[in-house]
């Protein structure tokens, strides 16, 4: 459940908050979870929450583009592999310079997007979208936690695809429609 303090909601005037009041803060482990100490200071864990609202929404976008990769291909024979990591595997060795193309644009969005004033910016606040953000304090703080929390859930989605891919052998759409649900004792895939 979140804190009770509402947080800032606006971009243009939004502050940092602090650590007890972020939200998503005590949601799944009744308060800051951070084990190894990263978050020495509100300045670092400002940062790691920018960090990981990114991170959320790149692996939000990863998991949609798997599951469409199956169903749409672009017109050229190496976009045809229904297999995410499989058809990365292939560009690389047919295409590598569009490889490099796209491994350079991932590493300028990871090194620019999040490098911003972070004194008057709420964490994730990348400086557009304002017209989504609802005008109740309660409203957004849900969308908030939302947001944080299916962020969580994709990362560990396109992990566990690329794990069940290497597993199996297959899409997670391919899986599907192969018709094996379960990667225990169905003849196909490691198990």
């Amino acid at each position: 459940m979140p804190s009770a303090a509402p947080p800032t909601r606006r971009r243009r005037s939004a502050l940092r908050m602090s650590a007890p009041d972020m939200i998503g803060i005590d949601v799944e482990t009744g308060g800051l979870f951070d084990p190894l100490g990263f978050s020495k200071d509100e300045q670092s864990l400002y940062r790691y929450r920018a960090i990981e609202l990114k991170h959320g929404r790149v692996a939000t976008l990863a998991c949609l583009g798997t599951l469409v990769q199956s169903f749409y291909h672009l017109p050229d024979e190496v976009s045809s592999n229904p297999r995410p990591l499989a058809a990365l595997a292939q560009v690389f060795n047919e295409r590598p310079v569009a490889f490099w193309q796209i491994f350079l644009t991932l590493g300028a969005i990871e090194l620019t997007i999040g490098k911003h004033d972070t004194a008057n910016r709420a964490p994730g606040d990348v400086g557009f979208g304002a017209a989504f953000i609802p005008d109740d304090a309660d409203d957004f703080a849900a969308l908030q936690l939302k947001e944080l929390k299916n962020g969580r859930l994709a990362m560990m989605a396109i992990m566990g695809q690329f794990v069940q891919e290497k597993l199996t052998g297959q899409g997670p759409i391919e899986q599907l429609l192969a018709g094996h649900y379960s990667p225990f004792g169905d003849g196909q895939g490691a198990f």
